[in-house]
């Protein structure tokens, strides 16, 4: 017995597969141009912290050099609109009460009030020729106010001889002969830049 297919529903099935293969290849498209934006995304967002990462290498040397000369001068109370702290603890909040870095990564505490914008060759108003804003603190690492001693600050000590240094911890007795103790100071460099790309960077000087 001879069967006979309607021509019309051979032709609705061709369309039907047809549509099917247009919404996979559009899905396909969809996917495609997604990955190649998300890596874009990311490759622009490693070339920013790339360089944040530059600026902070040359920031914290800049920093360090500039605030070298003034350490013997700084005073021995807070002056947060200078970025400078005699007591680590009170920029440095945090749950344990000690200097150990827990709060230096807060948002908030980077304000013009609390912290100070970099200066210096190729900076202006604390912008880098790239666009990174670079702020810093200065953190005397004492637990008091007042002059610095072992008794209450992290002292860097020197032998007479100057050949070689160490670094006295709160309270612990200097053993060998020094040439004028001087306390520890820590700088942190904020650079912050396009896309919320935030770099840090820390120094000891004395």
């Amino acid at each position: 017995m001879l069967i006979l297919r309607n021509k019309h529903t051979q032709q609705g099935l061709v369309l039907f597969v047809a549509l099917m293969a247009l919404v996979v290849m559009s899905l396909a498209s969809v996917a495609l141009i997604r990955s190649v934006d998300t890596s874009s995304q990311i490759t622009g967002n490693l070339a920013f912290k790339q360089s944040t990462s530059i600026t902070s290498s040359y920031g914290i040397e800049a920093m360090a050099d500039t605030i070298g000369s003034q350490l013997k001068i700084y005073a021995t109370t807070n002056d947060p609109s200078n970025g400078f702290y005699a007591v680590c603890t009170t920029f440095d909040t945090g749950a344990t009460g000690q200097c150990n870095g827990e709060n230096l990564v807060a948002e908030a505490t980077w304000t013009d009030a609390n912290s100070k914008l970099a200066s210096g060759a190729g900076i202006s108003d604390g912008k880098d020729p790239y666009g990174n804003t670079i702020r810093y603190i200065v953190e005397r690492m004492c637990n008091q106010a007042g002059n610095s001693n072992i008794d209450r600050c992290l002292m860097a000590s020197s032998p007479t001889d100057t050949s070689s240094k160490n670094v006295v911890g709160i309270g612990t007795p200097i053993l060998e002969p020094i040439s004028e103790p001087l306390p520890l100071y820590r700088v942190t460099v904020r650079i912050s830049g396009p896309k919320n790309t935030v770099t840090y960077v820390q120094a000891f000087v004395s």
